[in-house]
């Protein structure tokens, strides 16, 4: 499904993925009684998030898709889940001396916001890239905040250090077995909402969300097929799991816009956990990424940040296989900034052909643009912004370039437009950046 925007992926665990012993008792005690425990204690501290049924990607599978919100979750994010569970079983000693830990902005809000509620001193190391909003929401609930390195991986050896020289608690944002039994929970409320689920497709970072609901879904319908969903950017449980169907190519430094799910070294523990409950995988690119995060808005008036968005993105590229069938997927965050929301739009409009830079060839006269701007009218567009460029162009002295932002209803409505200004005398064309 390369063209589509995904690979799905065939099931072909690496023979040289292999645990220590702790590593298996660790994932060992993360049981589904657990995670149902875990569940009746956070329904009096977190959100018991709804989930609804999607009309347009429903029609778009010829099946039954439902969207798991925990872009409405406190801190906005489902982190706040095993936030909790993590800080609250700490000892009192640990309490006392404070946590630490590192995160690009979900984690980090959920860490801060139970610890403030709480009254634990919590210190919060970010890569310096991570956006401001971000940072400042963090720092507004009461933690210490700390801008170090250009990665994820060099914050987290800075968080080290800070724990091993304060003897700060560490809250680790995935690889904890508390933190895998509260993300749990939210696999008990969606299979408690929609049991009848074919295929649930979950968003992977750093794993314990897709670890702690693989558990719950698989408990609660043992049938269900459960699917990760990573980006393109960054498919490290893929290469781990999956590696025989990793495409050889570099990945290029770019950021990516699901920063949630950029996550180089997935937890240990998750993946034992994984690598017995993982059945597939569907890799989706940047673009397929912000597609979802544009059409979630757009159709559902879900607000969704790029990871939480990766589920719908799959959806969308891979409409084949999941055709007919009932599909779950979480929107597991909706931290995005508005400028990126902003943009987003803005380019769907001029994918859709629904927002044109038209040039158009005028004389120089007085009333010209008046003139132009009656004509898109009366075809039915709305001019957006105008701009009359006299000098930087080579035509005859008297004659001059208007270039023209139109909105207009679809590309066919664009191309008729045009086709009003050439016959009342303007050469006009569509800018080939339009759509």
């Amino acid at each position: 499904m390369r063209g589509c925007g995904a690979e799905l992926m065939n099931r072909s665990v690496c023979s040289t993925y292999e645990t220590v012993d702790e590593i298996d008792v660790l994932a060992q005690s993360v049981t589904f009684d657990k995670i149902r425990e875990a569940t009746k204690e956070l329904s009096n501290v977190v959100v018991r998030t709804p989930t609804v049924r999607s009309p347009w990607l429903s029609d778009y599978i010829g099946g039954n898709v439902f969207l798991k919100l925990e872009n409405l979750q406190i801190t906005g994010c489902f982190k706040a889940r095993g936030a909790y569970m993590c800080i609250k079983n700490l000892s009192e000693a640990e309490k006392e001396r404070g946590i630490v830990t590192m995160s690009t902005g979900n984690h980090a809000q959920s860490v801060a916001y139970h610890a403030k509620e709480m009254g634990i001193l919590a210190t919060i190391v970010m890569p310096e890239n991570t956006p401001i909003a971000k940072v400042e929401r963090t720092r507004s609930l009461g933690a210490s905040v700390i801008l170090h390195g250009k990665t994820v991986l060099e914050a987290r050896d800075f968080t080290l250090q800070l724990m091993k020289r304060n003897n700060y608690a560490l809250v680790h944002p995935f690889d904890d077995v508390n933190i895998i039994i509260g993300q749990g929970s939210v696999g008990v409320e969606m299979l408690t909402d929609v049991p009848n689920l074919d295929v649930l497709l979950i968003p992977i970072g750093g794993g314990g969300l897709a670890a702690g609901v693989a558990i719950a879904a698989k408990e609660l319908n043992p049938t269900i097929q459960i699917i990760g969903i990573q980006s393109s950017f960054c498919p490290s449980t893929a290469e781990v799991l999956f590696p025989n169907v990793i495409l050889n190519e570099t990945r290029k430094d770019f950021q990516t816009i699901a920063d949630g799910i950029a996550v180089h070294s997935p937890g240990r523990i998750n993946l034992n956990i994984l690598h017995n409950l993982l059945d597939d995988m569907l890799i989706v690119n940047e673009s397929s990424i912000e597609a979802a995060v544009e059409s979630l808005i757009v159709h559902n008036k879900i607000i969704a940040e790029g990871a939480g968005a990766a589920g719908v993105a799959a959806i969308l590229a891979g409409k084949d296989i999941l055709k007919g069938k009932n599909v779950g997927t979480i929107i597991c965050g909706g931290n995005i900034d508005s400028r990126i929301v902003s943009s987003l739009l803005m380019r769907g409009l001029v994918h859709e052909g629904r927002l044109i830079r038209l040039k158009i060839e005028v004389s120089d006269s007085p009333g010209i643009v008046a003139h132009l701007s009656t004509i898109i009218g009366k075809a039915g567009g709305n001019v957006f912004e105008i701009s009359h460029q006299r000098l930087f162009n080579r035509t005859m002295i008297k004659m001059g370039y208007v270039d023209a932002m139109v909105e207009t209803r679809d590309a066919n409505h664009a191309n008729l437009i045009c086709k009003a200004l050439i016959e009342n005398g303007f050469p006009a064309k569509v800018m080939e950046d339009s759509f």
